[in-house]
């Protein structure tokens, strides 16, 4: 049986519990044999976000994941440089894993937004899709983009909480729709209480809070 591989990019400025609750609750869901944590170097849509540099942003992920053994956390964009777009990855893994089945996550705010990423018709094509539940967002939304509109009886199903999964399949990608428990967390919020000299316990990892306040990151 192929290997069942996670892929969870993301900025993580910084990494919080609402990004390992929401992986730990996709593996088990999808039977993923390890989730890999790929930090981007230079993000391609946070123009407007200071970005800590990308080793400080990769040492909380080390720390943030070092405990769970289906966890690991993954230079590849970082040794890459460069501006990270989401296909560059997803190649590069399919290089580096050969016959392993590879999970995209993302959230249903960021998959909206699909037709934006680049080259993104034959990036369905590379990986499956996991396409996660996201405060403020609904599934129905969905529904404007071409190939999604076929399932709007599902997407609204999962909004109302009847199913908590579906399935959008077709000759050439597989998407995973999963509402999962929703932490109310962001990177951006946590950033705000540490300029504002709030406190920021119980919202990540307390060896993150620790790294955040020694290095003085985002005061």
């Amino acid at each position: 049986m192929s290997q069942r591989l996670g892929i969870l990019g993301g900025t993580f400025n910084p990494i919080h519990f609402g990004h390992l609750a929401a992986a730990e609750e996709v593996r088990e869901r999808l039977k993923l044999d390890r989730i890999l944590f790929i930090p981007s170097f230079i993000p391609p849509h946070k123009r407007e976000e200071i970005v800590p540099h990308a080793d400080l942003r990769m040492e909380m992920v080390r720390l943030a994941t070092k405990d769970n053994p289906f966890f690991e956390p993954s230079e590849i964009e970082i040794n890459r440089g460069g501006r990270s777009y989401t296909i560059d990855t997803v190649e590069a893994l399919r290089q580096v894993f050969p016959g392993t089945d590879l999970y995209f996550i993302t959230g249903l705010d960021s998959f909206l937004e699909i037709q934006t990423w680049h080259e993104w018709e034959r990036l369905l094509t590379l990986s499956n899709f996991v396409v996660i539940s996201r405060p403020g967002y609904q599934f129905v939304d969905l529904a404007k983009i071409s190939f999604m509109k076929r399932a709007t009886h599902e997407l609204a199903r999962l909004d109302q909480g009847i199913q908590l999964e579906a399935m959008v399949h077709s000759p050439s990608f597989t998407i995973y729709l999963e509402t999962i428990p929703l932490f109310d967390i962001s990177s951006t919020d946590i950033r705000k209480r540490v300029k504002a000299g709030v406190s920021i316990k119980y919202l990540l990892p307390d060896a993150i809070e620790t790294y955040i306040i020694t290095n003085k990151l985002y005061a």
